[in-house]
């Protein structure tokens, strides 16, 4: 049995994870789990607090994410220390990590992003905790290469996710600087190959985000006595509806379920392989070569090429964090995972603040709009285009979204990219 981590596709804790099995050289298959109804039951029997992550191994499960990591660790040259003093300092770092860190930076972005109501005490204290912890940290670097000595350990992964969290989320440029010798420790971390298979390239904020006030109560007041105004309407994202139990499971819950045969697994066979293409994608560098292939061998009776494009409202698109972290919340997290195993795209965001766009280009099996995006949440505000690769413009802009791969620096209809993702 190998390794099977249950863990949320994209969360930070899944990758640092697997940011250190990969480094231990380590092999684990993740499962995309989210803590639902519908997976609670399984996740019991692999957690009893019914948590993710949690990992199965030959030998039993392990769940806690610095518990994950101490495992695979011990399974490498040096990631858990050298000697039993460095080990004791790796210990020490993961939990002045979750306890001094993160703990703290959780308080605030879930204010920040709205989740719990707004405690400015609370955000006070937490910002004034994390700044003494991070000049702690700074000074520490100051003294050695990595945070318990000359070579990397996991304590460094642990603690550059969570330094990239703050960064990303809390910390803007005139706040980081203070921090010189953190910042150069994370920067070498933030590069290794390891890492960026797994969180790409970070995106520190420039401007720290504005803090949520609370609102006054004589303002509540006030607005009691007023008459509501008519507000705008604003655009209401598709729910998705509650899908009936089916009678057999409702008399008996232990009968076995009938697996629920994908429609794309009915079409005609095709000449072509997707897992075979991916695996050339990745392997050549040559990426116009790639093109060459694709166009060359892609069966477009059993296949087809699509542009897709979110048409968003109002007020998104405006900060590229927010909407970098609604494009992979579309993509990662609402999209049926499964639908990997019949598509490939590029998709990214592009533009610049305040006027960012969702888009890409993707290839997929069959030669319509398949049941896993219509029943995306947001399926009614994307826009599919099927491309005509017979049309000279509509094959290089599919060309031009699959080559110009450059963050910062691609531009594709006039729009730079800024933030790509690959579907695999």
């Amino acid at each position: 049995m190998s390794n099977k981590l249950h863990s949320p596709l994209g969360h930070g804790r899944t990758n640092k994870i697997l940011v250190t099995a990969a480094l231990a050289k380590v092999q684990v298959e993740l499962v995309d789990t989210q803590v639902n109804e519908n997976t609670i039951k399984e996740l019991l029997k692999l957690n009893p607090f019914g948590k993710v992550p949690v990992m199965e191994t030959p030998e039993g499960s392990i769940f806690e994410s610095n518990a994950i990591l101490r495992y695979l660790a011990r399974h490498s040259q040096g990631l858990y220390g050298t000697s039993q003093f460095q080990q004791g300092l790796v210990d020490q770092w993961l939990d002045a990590t979750t306890n001094e860190l993160e703990t703290e930076a959780i308080v605030i972005v879930l204010q920040v992003l709205g989740y719990v109501p707004v405690n400015q005490a609370q955000q006070k204290n937490s910002l004034a905790s994390i700044a003494h912890t991070l000049s702690i940290v700074n000074t520490q670097l100051g003294k050695t290469k990595f945070i318990t000595g000359e070579t990397l350990t996991v304590a460094d992964i642990a603690l550059a996710q969570v330094s990239t969290f703050i960064f990303t989320f809390i910390l803007g440029e005139e706040e980081r600087n203070k921090y010189p010798q953190l910042l150069k420790w994370l920067s070498e971390v933030n590069s290794l190959p390891e890492w960026r298979e797994f969180y790409g390239r970070p995106r520190f904020l420039k401007n720290a985000f504005p803090y949520p006030v609370e609102e006054k109560k004589e303002k509540k007041q006030e607005q009691k006595q007023e008459k509501p105004k008519e507000q705008p309407k604003q655009k209401e994202q598709p729910k998705q509806q509650e899908q009936p139990k089916p009678k057999a499971q409702e008399e008996d819950d232990d009968q076995p379920k009938k697996k629920e045969v994908n429609p794309l697994d009915l079409l005609p066979p095709s000449t072509f392989n997707i897992d075979d293409y991916k695996r050339i994608f990745f392997a050549e560098k040559d990426i116009q070569k790639n093109m060459e292939t694709l166009f060359s061998t892609v069966d477009l009776n059993g296949w087809s090429l699509w542009f897709v494009k979110y048409n968003k409202s109002e007020n998104e698109g405006k900060k590229l964090i927010l909407t970098n972290n609604l494009m992979k919340g579309f993509i990662n997290q609402r999209l049926d995972q499964n639908f990997r195993k019949y598509a490939f795209g590029i998709h990214g965001v592009y533009g610049d603040e305040p006027n960012l766009e969702l888009r890409g280009a993707w290839l997929w099996r069959g030669t319509e709009v398949p049941k896993e995006w219509k029943d995306h949440v947001a399926y009614d505000y994307h826009q599919f285009i099927k491309v005509d690769v017979n049309n000279a413009e509509q094959k290089q802009l599919f060309v031009d979204y699959w080559v110009k791969q450059e963050e910062d620096t691609s531009v594709v209809e006039g729009l730079t990219a800024r933030s790509l993702i690959y579907f695999r």
